[in-house]
Formats: structure tokens, C-alpha cells, sequence
């Protein structure tokens, strides 16, 4: 049916469609970047976590498979990052070890993660160092703590050498 003569179709959206799409649209993004946010920061904690984790289980295959002390050094980078070094102890003084240079035979493995949000805690251990059965050579269980965002996670190494959650 036509009014006034005029047979021509209505398109496109009136102003109340509009403003409602941009508020249901403003609803949804409120509720989900806060949990986004959350993702994320987990998911950066989750990564360095396993990172340590493996370098920490390399220092410790490395002994077995050497069979010779071998030590990790994580270094606390200011209030965030930090810093991996996996090295043999081959009797000379570990600081003296570079594991910059390339060339240098007695490093194993350099992470430098000095652009991560991620920080070490003040108490986690500076120096893991494993014998050659694979053990550690300190008298206690070593922790290793990340926190990132009111978000914690830790690596506990027990005196045998197992790397987990717990000392055991």
C-alpha cells in the first residue's frame, strides 16, 4: 500500500536501532575485556613458568648426561624480567663464564627475558646446581617463584632433583 502516492522502500536503521546495537555492543566490551586482560596476564605468566622450567630440566639432564656438576643461575632483572643461565661448572668460578658470547663451550642455554612483565620474588633461589646423578648439591629445597599481576606460580626443586610443585 502506498501513502500519498509514493511507492518507494524504506532502508536502512532508525536512530533508536542504532543507539540500542551501541549499547548492547558497549555492554558485551565491558564484561569482556577485564576477563581479556585476565587471559592474558595468565597466559604470560604460564610462558615464563615453562620456560624456567625448562632450562631448569635441561641443567638437570645436562648433569646426568655429562656426568658433571652443572648450575643454573636466574638473575632477578629490576622489578620485571629476568634472566637464565645454564652453565657447566667445570671447577673455574661460574661469573667468569659469559654466556653472551656465543663461543663460549661451557654455556649451555641464555634466556634473557628483560622485556617480560613477569618478575622473579625476592626469596626465589639465585643458583640451582645439579651433581652428576641429577641431584642437587645444597642442603635444602630451591624455589623458584614468578609473579605477574597479583598472580603467582613456583618451580620447587627437591634435594634428589625433581623439578614440580612440590619438594618431594
Amino acid at each position: 500500500m502506498s501513502v500519498g502516492g509514493s511507492s518507494a522502500k524504506q532502508a536502512g536503521l532508525t536512530l533508536i536501532e542504532l543507539l540500542v546495537t551501541l549499547a548492547v555492543i558497549v555492554i558485551m566490551a565491558t564484561v569482556a575485556v577485564p576477563g581479556f586482560q585476565n587471559l592474558i596476564a595468565t597466559s604470560r605468566l604460564t610462558a615464563d613458568h615453562n620456560e624456567l622450567l625448562a632450562g631448569l630440566n635441561l641443567a638437570r639432564s645436562e648433569a646426568v648426561k655429562r656426568r658433571e656438576a652443572v648450575t643454573a643461575e636466574i638473575t632477578r632483572l629490576g622489578d620485571s624480567g629476568w634472566r637464565l643461565e645454564v652453565k657447566v661448572d667445570d671447577g673455574t668460578a661460574l661469573t667468569s663464564i659469559d654466556c653472551t658470547d656465543t663461543t663460549q663451550t661451557e654455556c649451555l642455554l641464555y634466556r634473557n627475558a628483560d622485556s617480560t612483565p613477569v618478575a622473579l620474588s625476592e626469596s626465589s633461589a639465585r643458583q640451582v646446581t645439579f651433581n652428576s646423578l641429577g641431584r642437587l648439591t645444597e642442603s635444602s629445597c630451591q624455589a623458584v617463584e614468578l609473579n605477574h599481576q597479583g598472580q603467582s606460580e613456583s618451580i620447587k626443586i627437591g634435594l634428589m632433583g625433581r623439578i614440580g610443585k612440590t619438594c618431594a
